[in-house]
């Protein structure tokens, strides 16, 4: 009886194994069919340029930016703005003059030409709005501040961005529209063949403010209103404010004995967008002279300290002028003098730096925080707010690319409905 259990085991074992090994999958697909298709392979940059991009070729080479990549960038797909001879030429970038330039020079030429991500023009006509790229450019000295829920975390690298979209088969870059030569993929991402090169922002937004001579009167009122809070901070512990001068400059504006650069606490660019108002705008208000600054901001008490978001009368005036901003963060040096430092809220999620091509309601209808309203008017894009019940004014001149973001002159000041030339906050 044993004998036969164990035989009956044995059957049911090899019984088992043998509708194992029938049932193996490859009897259950059928035989291919036809040649096997290759995945698709693409040129290298340089082997995929069309030839009128020779000086290009001259430049990448010069500049070793093959080695570039495979150090920086090895497993990363790219996006390579790459202008035509002409293009070159225009800029003066000859032949002869490629050869003089140093490596290094070169570098940073073509560092800005070369953005992290690859994007075609259907991809970018299919987002329907501006997509931020970094460049592979990086500033010697300026850092970003990247915060999480409010607070500083830390400081990165300042990259240079861009901002591309695409219109009408035209491509636009931070607001300036340049017809696209051709395009292609590339082993390494995307190309663009443009009609311009393209020059990264060399000055901050305080900086053009001060050279171009039109806005003499809002630097004033921006340092009249500076020494107000820089009062008030020695009050009040927790300030409620932010200062349009301090986010415009890539350090924190400070006052000798009261702020210091802290190496926990450095500073950074906040990133914003500026409507900047002439001084004829403010000739509009009835302001010509620092002296009906002074006056319009004498026309309330100073308070020993200000509230949370209280300003003073010319900041009640101004505060529509630009999207972005800070928040302001203080604390201790090891000397226990008081230091602050700017903090952008929101790096990635609020987008504060909009161009011409994005001031649109419909294009900026997911963007939070940003109450600026648009309309278009014969050859001027107008500014509102939905706090003013005043006319839109007109951008006059557009998409002026600093290193903080656009600076966009206007004729008129966006006036809130809570001010008037007696204003007195409740």
């Amino acid at each position: 009886m044993k004998s036969n259990l164990n035989q009956y085991i044995t059957l049911a074992i090899f019984a088992v194994l043998l509708l194992f090994s029938a049932c193996k999958k490859t009897e259950f697909m059928p035989d291919a069919v036809g040649e096997e298709i290759p995945a698709p392979t693409y040129p290298s940059l340089l082997e995929g340029l069309p030839d009128n991009t020779g000086l290009f070729k001259a430049m990448w080479q010069k500049a070793e930016m093959d080695n570039v990549l495979a150090t920086e960038q090895a497993q990363a797909k790219l996006t390579f703005l790459v202008p035509g001879n002409n293009a070159m030429e225009t800029a003066g970038y000859t032949a002869a003059k490629i050869q003089r330039l140093t490596k290094d020079s070169l570098q940073n030429i073509l560092r800005y030409h070369v953005l992290n991500g690859a994007i075609s023009s259907d991809q970018l006509s299919t987002i329907g709005r501006d997509l931020t790229f970094f460049t592979l450019l990086k500033h010697p000295k300026f850092l970003d501040g990247e915060p999480r829920d409010g607070t500083l975390v830390r400081t990165v690298p300042y990259f240079y961005r861009q901002q591309l979209s695409v219109e009408q088969g035209n491509l636009i870059i931070d607001g300036k529209k340049l017809k696209i030569g051709s395009e292609l993929a590339v082993a390494q991402g995307h190309v663009f063949v443009i009609e311009q090169m393209l020059k990264a922002p060399s000055q901050q937004m305080y900086d053009f403010l001060v050279k171009d001579g039109r806005f003499s009167l809002y630097l004033k009122a921006m340092e009249l209103n500076n020494i107000e809070y820089a009062n008030d901070f020695m009050m009040n512990m927790f300030p409620g404010f932010g200062l349009p001068v301090r986010f415009m400059l890539d350090w924190n504006y400070y006052f000798e004995g009261t702020f210091h650069y802290s190496a926990e606490r450095p500073r950074n660019v906040i990133h914003c967008t500026l409507f900047a108002p002439t001084d004829a705008a403010f000739n509009r208000m009835g302001i010509y002279t620092e002296a009906d600054l002074r006056a319009l901001n004498g026309r309330i008490e100073t308070p020993w300290y200000y509230e949370t978001n209280q300003l003073t009368p010319v900041d009640s005036l101004l505060k529509y002028q630009y999207i972005g901003g800070a928040r302001l963060e203080t604390g201790y040096n090891e000397d226990y003098s008081m230091v602050t430092v700017d903090v952008q809220t929101d790096r990635f999620l609020n987008n504060s730096t909009i161009f011409s091509q994005m001031l649109d309601n419909k294009k900026l209808a997911g963007f939070k925080n940003i109450y600026h309203r648009f309309y278009h008017s014969g050859k001027h894009i107008q500014v509102g707010h939905m706090k003013s019940k005043e006319q839109p004014v007109n951008i006059i001149e557009e998409n002026i690319n600093t290193i903080q973001g656009p600076v966009h002159v206007v004729d008129r000041i966006i006036v809130p409905d809570d001010f008037s030339m007696w204003h007195k906050k409740k």
